[in-house]
């Protein structure tokens, strides 16, 4: 079934869910590669082809994550929920919604402080989507040491990194309990609906 049903996640949610996760697997390393190239090796991006051809694709990934996220978000607004399983706590129930929600705001933020990063950065770095380096800012650009430069927007896009990888951890655990230890049917509901 498309849609989710009070029993269980549809087709396109779980898709969401799994693609999501799959785009967060392979952005993590392009991200490191990147940090590691630019603020330890103090590679030149536009004299390394294999920095820029990372630079690309976390560019492009980071844009297709943030519409992805969108029309995820668009979904589970427009979708039930369904019905949390009953053998769960109070605390419990309250602790995956908030879970859940920041998620949604994590993966809103995550991209969009990667976009401004690059935005406010001082030396006019191009911020390509599928080989196009015409992608506008989405804050102005200015000299390092400004208020909202690129430091500051890096600094959030690295605090949604760890932020991210903690809860991801939490996320990841709790599934896993669900579906080996109290084996109520969470953990099946997102695989097989």
């Amino acid at each position: 079934m498309l849609a989710n049903t009070n029993e269980s996640w549809g087709v396109v949610s779980r898709s969401f869910h799994w693609l999501t996760f799959v785009l967060v697997l392979i952005q993590i390393p392009l991200g490191f590669y990147m940090v590691d190239a630019y603020e330890v090796y103090k590679i030149d991006y536009a004299d390394d082809t294999v920095f820029m051809r990372a630079s690309l694709a976390h560019n492009t990934l980071g844009f297709l994550f943030l519409l992805l996220v969108l029309a995820r978000l668009s979904w589970r607004l427009k979708q039930r929920v369904p019905a949390m399983s009953a053998a769960l706590s109070v605390y419990q129930r309250a602790l995956a919604r908030l879970t859940h929600w920041a998620f949604y705001l994590l993966m809103i933020v995550y991209p969009l402080s990667g976009w401004a990063a690059l935005s406010a950065y001082e030396f006019d770095f191009p911020i390509f989507f599928f080989g196009w380096n015409s992608v506008p800012g989405i804050v102005p650009s200015v000299q390092e040491g400004a208020l909202f430069d690129y430091e500051f927007f890096a600094d959030i896009h690295k605090l949604c990194w760890q932020f991210g990888a903690g809860l991801l951890g939490l996320h990841v655990v709790a599934a896993l309990w669900h579906g080996f230890v109290r084996r109520d049917g969470v953990l099946e509901r997102m695989l097989r609906g």
